[in-house]
């Protein structure tokens, strides 16, 4: 049986998805929250999850340009 390899464009797919998900929740728990301390937490994780998103995102466009170009340019 072949062993199957890392597929690092399912990796970055995955983690851009949940932070995605992570960074919504994040700041309407900053919204709703009016304690300092609870607020200053949810606002340090969603900051973190929001530079998450960031380099997936910038790995996403690298791993999928080939992809992301057959796209953009149209060949007839």
């Amino acid at each position: 049986m072949a062993k199957k390899s890392f597929n690092k464009r399912k990796v970055v797919s995955l983690i851009l998805l949940t932070t995605l998900i992570v960074m919504p929740v994040c700041a309407l728990i900053v919204h709703v929250t009016h304690e300092k301390a609870i607020s200053h937490s949810w606002l340090h994780i969603h900051v973190i999850f929001g530079v998450l998103f960031t380099v997936a995102g910038i790995f996403h466009v690298i791993y999928s340009w080939r992809t992301l170009k057959h796209y953009l340019i149209d060949k007839k």
